[in-house]
């Protein structure tokens, strides 16, 4: 990427593919250029919001009991973690997705993981869309 825009913070891209792969994969798996390109344009659109909600989750994951922090490996109520994403939103000016679309994102399970999330989130027509850049994901590679 830094061959097109040599001033691009490699965290987005990183970032980009944490959301396809898991973190311990990211340095030996192949990914699919189409999975990573939808990622990508979500990272890099809604970067300062989905730092914001990792930092949500992750204070969200790791209760304190009698002073040990043990992280919750299932994840999150998803009813939680939307109420804090809604007061982070209330609180600051982010450029973020649509609640709506969050709130589908989040209410297809009661828990919820981060990743879960921005896969959810980086699949999504309807945020594709919204940005207006990409085309659907289905018509990518479909032939003229």
């Amino acid at each position: 990427m830094q061959l097109l825009c040599h001033d691009l913070p490699f965290n987005i891209v990183q970032s980009a593919a944490r959301i396809i792969l898991m973190d311990d994969a990211i340095s030996d798996c192949l990914m699919a250029f189409q999975d990573f390109l939808y990622a990508f344009q979500v990272q890099f659109i809604y970067n300062e919001f989905l730092n914001a909600c990792r930092e949500l989750y992750l204070s969200l994951s790791v209760p304190e009991k009698n002073g040990n922090a043990t992280p919750r490996l299932e994840g999150v109520e998803s009813t939680v973690f939307l109420d804090g994403i809604t007061d982070l939103l209330a609180k600051n000016n982010y450029h973020h997705p649509s609640v709506r679309v969050i709130h589908r994102v989040l209410g297809k399970s009661q828990k919820a993981s981060f990743y879960t999330y921005l896969l959810g989130i980086a699949n999504s027509d309807t945020i594709n869309v919204s940005i207006g850049v990409l085309p659907k994901k289905r018509t990518v590679f479909r032939l003229q």
